[in-house]
């Protein structure tokens, strides 16, 4: 089992207006973790109510978070 886990915020940053936040979470998500059910409902939440994304752009924001392991 990998050593990371991934938190909420790492994830929220991959949609996050500052360019160097985005990268850098971008780099961490690429390596090698664990994101739990409970994060991914999480980033849902934030998406939807503090970001005002919509059901469509939470989606994109989810499927690019690699959930395939």
């Amino acid at each position: 089992m990998p050593g990371r886990v991934f938190d909420t915020n790492v994830l929220v940053y991959l949609a996050s207006g500052d360019p160097v936040k985005a990268d850098r979470a971008e780099a961490i998500v690429r390596e090698d973790g664990v994101i739990s059910v409970q994060v991914l409902n999480e980033l849902t939440n934030v998406a939807r109510r503090k970001m005002r994304m919509t059901w469509a752009d939470t989606r994109a924001l989810l499927s690019t978070v690699d959930i395939a392991d």
